[in-house]
């Protein structure tokens, strides 16, 4: 598959963005030192070497694609409910960033005929799958499993919604909730534009 276009981004915009990321970079820095398989290794630098001395993680092995994040003891994926929720809201952020690229280049938004579809989990018939040639791969639910708990998107083309899970209270709740995601109890929504 060849590269698509480079995202063009706005600093200023993004500062918020950015910020939220730091966040989530020190909670999984957090999590990650508490964890048998991954190694901490602090190298010293050279001398005359103007990088300033820092940790360096040597993560364990990683989950299948697509596959849950669970721990070998079956334990619930790594970070809580409000690090799932903020790692979701950046998520859709990043998402919104690319429906925003794609409209800019094919004039309208990828077009589910209003009806609410998976993401991208479907790629024969998910009109989201249209984001992979902008960011890719295109994010998932942190809880894994995209059938049973990815992100959902609707569009008319002019306009969108993208649906997520909600764990906390730290995101505002969708002031609807489709019947078509009823198996959520609760949602996080951003519309567009």
């Amino acid at each position: 598959m060849s590269a698509g276009p480079a995202v063009r981004v706005d600093l200023r915009a993004a500062l918020p963005v950015v910020a939220l990321a730091v966040v989530v970079l020190a909670i999984i820095v957090t999590e990650l030192c508490g964890r048998d398989d991954v190694k901490l290794v602090v190298t010293t630098p050279v001398v005359g070497d103007t990088a300033t001395p820092g940790p360096t993680f040597t993560p364990g092995p990683s989950p299948t694609p697509g596959a849950a994040t669970e721990t070998p003891t079956g334990e619930a994926p790594v970070g809580g409910e409000e690090e799932r929720d903020v790692q979701r809201q950046l998520d859709l952020t990043t998402i919104q960033q690319a429906l925003d690229q794609f409209r800019q280049e094919e004039g309208e938004y990828p077009n589910t005929n209003g009806n609410i579809q998976t993401l991208c989990v479907f790629e024969d018939s998910d009109a989201g799958c249209a984001l992979q040639d902008i960011v890719d791969p295109v994010p998932q639910d942190p809880l894994g499993d995209p059938a049973a708990n990815g992100y959902y998107y609707a569009s008319d083309g002019e306009t969108y919604v993208l649906y997520a899970t909600r764990e906390a209270d730290a995101l505002a709740e969708c002031d609807e909730h489709p019947d078509h995601l009823g198996k959520i109890d609760s949602l996080y929504c951003v519309r567009g534009p």
